[in-house]
C-alpha cells in the first residue's frame, strides 16, 4: 500500500492509502481515534498496539520502506494500517516519514503514554511488567531467550547488570557480567513494546529504577 496524499497538523494525519492499483482507503487519526476507510475506532476502545517499519529489497535492490501500525481492541479484535515509501524516490520517503512521525505522535499523547502510565502504577503497586521477552520486577528484570533453537532460558538481571540498546527493529536487554544473556524483542511484532521502551527509559532517568528497588514510588 502506497501513500498518495496527506494532509497533516500536529494533533491530525489524513492521507489516502493505495492498496493495489484500483483501490484507495483513507486514514485519519485525530483527537477522537483512528478512521481506516469505513472503520471507526476511538482510542478508548484500543488497549494495545504495535508499529515499525521494514525495508522491502528484491535481488538486493531497495524497492519500498513498508511502515506497519497494528492495533488491538478491547473486544480483541486487530487491524492493520500499512503506507509505504518508495526507496529511491527521497520525495516518497520524506513524505512518508512525515506520517510517520506524526501518527507516532498522535499515539503517544492518546494511547502509548496512558501504557506506559498503568505500567508505572503496576510497578508501584508491587506488580510486575511483562512485554515480550522482558519482565521488570521491583529489584531488576527477567530476560526470557536462547541460545540455541530448543534451549530456552531465563535470567535474572539486577538493575546494576542490565544493559539495554536497540537494533534494527529490535529492542534488546543483555547481562552486563554475561554477554550471552541477551533477550531481544522486535518492534513490529510485539504488542506495547514501544510503550516498554519508555518504561524502561523512564526507570534509566534519574535513578528511577533504584527508587523503585527501595520501595519508592517512581
Amino acid at each position: 500500500m502506497e501513500s498518495t496524499g496527506f494532509n497533516i497538523n500536529p494533533d491530525t494525519v489524513e492521507l489516502e492509502v493505495k492498496q493495489g492499483y484500483f483501490i484507495k482507503r483513507k486514514l485519519i487519526i485525530d483527537r477522537l481515534g483512528v478512521t481506516f476507510g469505513k472503520k471507526f475506532v476511538p482510542f478508548s476502545d484500543i488497549e494495545s498496539l504495535r508499529y515499525g517499519a521494514t525495508n522491502v529489497s528484491v535481488n538486493g535492490v531497495p524497492t519500498s520502506v513498508n511502515y506497519t501500525f497494528d492495533f488491538l481492541q478491547t473486544d480483541g479484535k486487530k487491524f492493520r494500517v500499512l503506507f509505504a515509501a518508495v526507496a529511491l524516490s527521497k520525495k516518497s520517503k520524506a513524505g512518508a516519514e512525515d506520517h510517520n512521525s506524526i501518527i507516532i505522535n498522535i499515539l503517544w499523547k492518546h494511547i502509548t503514554s496512558k501504557i506506559v502510565d498503568k505500567m508505572i502504577a503496576t510497578l508501584n503497586s508491587k506488580g510486575t511488567v511483562r512485554v515480550g521477552n522482558f519482565e521488570v520486577e521491583q529489584t531488576g528484570i527477567r530476560i526470557f531467550y536462547r541460545r540455541f533453537i530448543f534451549s530456552k532460558r531465563e535470567a535474572f538481571l539486577p538493575w546494576k547488570d542490565c544493559l539495554k540498546g536497540v537494533g534494527p527493529g529490535y529492542f534488546y536487554i543483555q547481562s552486563a557480567s554475561n554477554k550471552k544473556a541477551i533477550a531481544k524483542s522486535s518492534f513490529l511484532n510485539t504488542w506495547n513494546l514501544n510503550a516498554f521502551y519508555s518504561l524502561i527509559n523512564y526507570l534509566w532517568d534519574n535513578g528511577n529504577c533504584y527508587k523503585l528497588e527501595r520501595g519508592e514510588k517512581i
